[in-house]
């Protein structure tokens, strides 16, 4: 058999409630507005409570979006070509460009670099480094995907793209990999944006792995593995 306060439904009626147990929240209205009689003007009371709100919240978003906008912008203008973080041994170095097409990049005194697919200043070409990767002889480029146009450097050099093989990216990152050791061990004040760059590097590194699957089955391919015993180089620190 039911009790008498759960025969009671789950909602009873709301004036019921205010006057029984009290509701602060008409307390509060009623205190704001005198008495019940001016409870028809709840309405305005409720909207302009509403409007003070949204018009605060507007004016702290914009000021938010502001302070991020003037972040990005920063970043933008320290780099504006190049995004990515960059290391110590170019932050406070002058960047020389070399436009969006080949007219451009010959009038800024670029040359265009076989080895990165890239124009590249003068000041940072390496041509022992090219030649060291064209003596592999897969650096040819093609204008079709077949491989039967055989194109000239300077043609390369005026393409949007062209076509070699895998065997030259693997070769291209390879080289690539021994100029930029070269650079940073010599100590070279010009560096192309090619071997100074994170992003190239890290996708270099990444297809040459990737390419382990492509061949034979690398992963069970036994090879023998010495076991040495390596320094650390320490540069004095300045006193």
């Amino acid at each position: 058999m039911l009790s008498d306060t759960e025969e009671e439904p789950f909602l009873r009626n709301m004036d019921q409630n205010h006057q029984e147990k009290g509701d602060p929240l008409r307390a509060h209205i009623t205190d704001e507005f005198g008495n019940s009689k001016h409870w028809k003007y709840l309405p305005l009371f409720l909207l302009s409570h509403c409007m003070v709100f949204i018009v605060t919240s507007l004016i702290w978003g914009g000021i938010i979006l502001l302070g991020l906008h003037q972040v990005n912008l920063t970043r933008s203008v320290i780099h504006p070509d190049h995004p990515e973080p960059h290391g110590d041994f170019i932050s406070n170095a002058h960047i020389s460009l070399c436009g969006n097409s080949p007219s451009e990049a010959k009038a800024s005194d670029c040359e265009y670099d076989i080895l990165s697919n890239h124009w590249i200043p003068s000041p940072c070409m390496d041509h022992a480094a090219v030649e060291e990767y064209q003596t592999d002889g897969s650096w040819f480029g093609f204008a079709d995907e077949n491989r039967t146009a055989l194109l000239s450097i300077d043609d390369m050099s005026q393409m949007e793209f062209y076509y070699t093989s895998e065997r030259d990216h693997i070769v291209h990152c390879a080289m690539l990999w021994r100029k930029q050791f070269r650079a940073f061990f010599e100590g070279r004040t010009q560096l192309d944006t090619i071997i100074a760059s994170e992003r190239h590097t890290t996708h270099c590194s990444q297809f040459l792995i990737d390419m382990t699957a492509k061949g034979p089955d690398y992963w069970n391919m036994p090879i023998k593995t010495w076991v040495g015993y390596g320094g650390c180089w320490s540069k004095n620190e300045a006193a």
